[in-house]
């Protein structure tokens, strides 16, 4: 699943609570072609592409936060579209409210909907300014970390850093699974309502966590610069990790490949050590 439809499920699940609908009976399609003549509960169509063929009618509410929505059949409840596509063909019929948000909409001359509404979002383009101010402005709070946690605890980011430098592969590897397992934590609980402020919560901690293993990747290239300022070293050792990351975003495929694996063995390595509160030594087998 991608990324981004994380937070655009727990957007419909939050509306789809606040509408009265049953969360628990919510069918997710993540993936793949599906044609749907029967359903009940609630429908949210995430990175897949879903067909109402003619002649059939689902009850909704359908949310499409991804992928596809065809409809040549019947929606009998709301639709809502957050993003992806929503064609409808001739013959269609939404008879409840089509609230259009986001995401490319088509629809064909011989089709019905009872209501509709729109949020227009007037997008302007920015400045370079305006393009560059968050990543500097992060820059400049992971970088004043950095050289706050390397004077007042530099053994932290020692254990990280050695970590992700030694044991680089184990580090990418935990980093990799750990990443994986959360995720799908995270996304199952937000299927329940009472606990999706808990997944919001795991989410901002894996967000501090990746952010903690820049910073301890900063931490080792500033050791390379040779200068007794070790909290300045280290500020300028995560402005370069920030850098590469944002230059390697330039460059497809490989350079996405060098981000993620980047920050996988940074996140590997602060779990390995638990935050740098002890330094990993990896299992030995007996001779």
């Amino acid at each position: 699943m991608k990324l981004e439809l994380i937070p655009l499920l727990i957007l419909a699940l939050l509306l789809l609570s606040a509408g009265g609908a049953d969360v628990e009976t919510a069918e997710f399609v993540i993936e793949g072609d599906h044609e749907v003549t029967d359903h009940r509960g609630a429908l949210i169509v995430g990175d897949a592409t879903v067909t109402v063929p003619p002649d059939a009618e689902v009850p909704g509410p359908v949310y499409v936060i991804g992928g596809e929505l065809r409809v040549e059949g019947t929606v009998a409840g709301d639709v809502t579209q957050l993003a992806g596509v929503l064609a409808l063909e001739d013959g269609a019929a939404i008879e409840g409210r089509l609230q259009h948000v986001a995401g490319t909409e088509r629809t064909a001359d011989g089709a019905v909907v009872a209501e509709r509404t729109a949020v227009e979002v007037t997008r302007n383009d920015p400045g370079p300014v305006a393009a560059y101010l968050p990543t500097a402005l992060a820059t400049l709070a992971l970088a004043l970390a950095g050289a706050w946690l390397s004077r007042r605890w530099p053994t932290l980011l020692e254990n990280v850093g050695a970590t992700a430098r030694d044991h680089a592969l184990i580090s990418l590897t935990v980093g990799g699974l750990v990443f994986v397992t959360f995720l799908s934590v995270f996304v199952f609980m937000a299927f329940t309502l009472v606990l999706v402020p808990v997944s919001l919560l795991g989410l901002l901690l894996g967000a501090a966590a990746v952010a903690y293993g820049v910073v301890a990747l900063g931490y080792l290239v500033g050791r390379r610069l040779e200068t007794p300022r070790v909290g300045l070293a280290t500020a300028l050792g995560v402005a370069v990790v920030v850098v590469l990351l944002e230059a390697s975003s330039a460059v497809p495929v490989v350079g996405d490949l060098l981000a993620i694996g980047l920050l996988l063995t940074g996140f590997g390595a602060v779990v390995l050590t638990y935050f740098g509160l002890r330094r990993f030594e990896p299992v030995t087998l007996p001779e």
